[in-house]
């Protein structure tokens, strides 16, 4: 039983990687990981290649890393959204001048109204163009050329190459079936595949003055989510209302997408998990459960829910 999970560039040094402790997890659940590398050529052709790569595989883990560009969380769905550049999506803005369209929220630091130096007070500062951030337990480089504007400035590696291909594996994934666990940028992308939003920065957004990027170590918890009773989460987790987990992301779910639910929330009301309660298994959560090991019961029920999907797959053909 083969259970796929996608990689990210580490423009640091160039190579397509994983943090092995994705790996690991998915191996000590007897699958076989197999590790899913978009390429170059851009969102369409990485598209095409999700389309073939999917039927290989019996589950999904899509992992963390940099961000969703917002091109595919613009307000205006029927604009061509490959066609967006960052500049295009700065002009779109939130739709509000002082406060989120979506919790009413006031947004001190909006991108059409902030003064540079408010937003480095608020950030501790811009990253340089050559400077080297940690994202996710890796090194990468910032993009020289964002523009500067603060609600696009701190997106980090963004990649048009990743988002086509795991925006189409979690679209396919979800279509066909195929039993898919979504890590951090993982649940994101899952929720904006199905046509769900993000918060470009939770602190810029005006959704919470707390910070949710944790330094290493990454095997301690430093946050607590609730967790909605009687959810697959709670089931899988085999735990219900305050659970404590680590917390290493500074954007987050804004509109969810039709079909999915919440199944967990921080203390600070941002969405922690999100699940379709029609489907088998289709989860993702805004943690890091590879790191800890009171999170094992994830990456078993994954592997699980594969082996039943492999079941099924091999009946219907032989049948046909």
């Amino acid at each position: 039983m083969i259970i796929g999970i996608t990689t990210t560039l580490n423009e640091a040094d160039g190579f397509q990687r994983v943090n092995v402790e994705y790996i690991n997890r998915v191996a000590a659940t007897g699958a076989a990981p197999v590790l899913l590398t978009p390429v170059r050529g851009g969102a369409e052709a990485n598209r095409v290649l999700a389309q073939q790569v999917i039927d290989t595989v019996d589950a999904l883990v899509i992992t963390g890393g940099g961000d969703v560009h917002p091109r595919y969380y613009v307000p205006d769905p029927a604009k061509n959204r490959d066609a967006l550049n960052m500049d295009d999506v700065a002009a779109l803005g939130c739709g509000s001048a002082s406060h989120c369209r979506s919790t009413g929220a006031p947004v001190p630091f909006c991108g059409h109204n902030a003064s540079d130096e408010a937003f480095r007070q608020a950030m501790g500062g811009p990253p340089g163009p050559d400077e080297v951030t940690t994202l996710d337990g890796r090194n990468v480089l910032t993009d020289p050329e964002r523009p500067a504007v603060p609600c696009l400035s701190d997106l980090l590696a963004v990649s048009e190459d990743r988002d086509g291909f795991e925006l189409e594996l979690a679209r396919l994934a979800h279509e066909r079936r195929i039993p898919c666990l979504g890590i951090c940028r993982g649940m994101q992308v899952m929720n904006v595949a199905l046509g769900g939003s993000l918060y470009r920065d939770l602190y810029n957004c005006g959704v919470t003055e707390r910070g949710h990027r944790q330094e290493p170590p990454y095997d301690r918890t430093t946050d607590t989510v609730a967790i909605a009773a009687g959810s697959l989460l709670a089931t899988v987790l085999g735990a219900a209302g305050a659970f404590d987990v680590n917390s290493m992301h500074h954007q987050g779910i804004d509109h969810v997408a039709a079909g999915l639910l919440v199944s967990a929330r921080s203390g600070d009301r941002v969405v922690e998990a999100v699940e379709d309660p029609h489907l088998p298994f289709y989860l993702g959560v805004q943690w890091h459960p590879e790191y800890l090991d009171r999170c094992r019961g994830l990456f078993n029920a994954l592997a699980a829910a594969g082996e039943r999907f492999a079941a099924q797959r091999k009946a219907t053909v032989s049948q046909g």
